[in-house]
């Protein structure tokens, strides 16, 4: 990912354990603990980096077909220089498993979720958990905000509604059918939700051809 981070800095990862600040290497983060093992315990950046303001927010995990495993979610301070594995570090939230998904941060809250199935709410200051809802299924998708609810998608077809909020409430669960790999997105007043199998573009009122 390449983006803003202040006027003049750019953000990007590859795909490996290191973040780092790019116009010339401002700044570089590890994000696997000095006694990580690989592979058991040790992990890639595979998700997208999300800036708010000057706050990179972050998680590892591994390619899915290595299997589930630990993981971790980082709060850094990108204003920081050089080696800021601890300098920069805000929060570390040690009880996500792997993920390969990107995180969706809204009024001071961040959401995501983990291969294992597991969708955390967390306060994006503090790092402190809000609250856990268990899928039952793994998740390859980021969450969606929009109009005041959260829409995630998994691996068993379901499409969970969630009020967006500090306090967890299930709103609805629809299954699609097929598993829900894509994150589901909004253009235009229609919401796509893309299966393995179909690409289904959904409007109020709208009636099937």
């Amino acid at each position: 990912m390449i983006g803003p981070v202040s006027d003049k800095e750019r953000l990007c990862h590859r795909n490996s354990h290191f973040i780092r600040a790019i116009d010339k290497k401002l700044w570089e983060f590890d994000s696997n603990p000095k006694d990580a093992v690989w592979p058991k315990t040790r992990n890639e950046i595979i998700s997208t980096p999300v800036v708010v303001g000057d706050v990179v927010y972050i998680a590892n995990g591994q390619d899915p077909e290595h299997g589930e495993g630990i993981g971790h979610l980082y709060a850094i301070d990108a204003t920081k220089r050089g080696d800021i594995t601890k300098t920069g570090r805000l929060w570390h939230y040690e009880k996500i498993r792997r993920t390969i998904s990107t995180a969706a941060v809204k009024d001071g809250i961040i959401y995501y979720p983990d291969f294992s199935g597991f969708f955390h709410a967390l306060d994006a200051k503090t790092g402190q958990p809000l609250w856990v809802h268990d899928m039952f299924a793994a998740m390859w998708s980021s969450a969606l905000v929009v109009d005041g609810k959260v829409y995630l998608g998994d691996e068993d077809g379901d499409v969970t509604i969630f009020q967006h909020g500090r306090e967890k409430k299930v709103i609805n669960e629809i299954n699609m059918g097929s598993s829900v790999y894509s994150t589901v997105i909004t253009a235009n007043g229609t919401m796509y939700v893309m299966t393995r199998n179909n690409l289904y573009a959904i409007q109020q009122g709208a009636k099937l051809k």
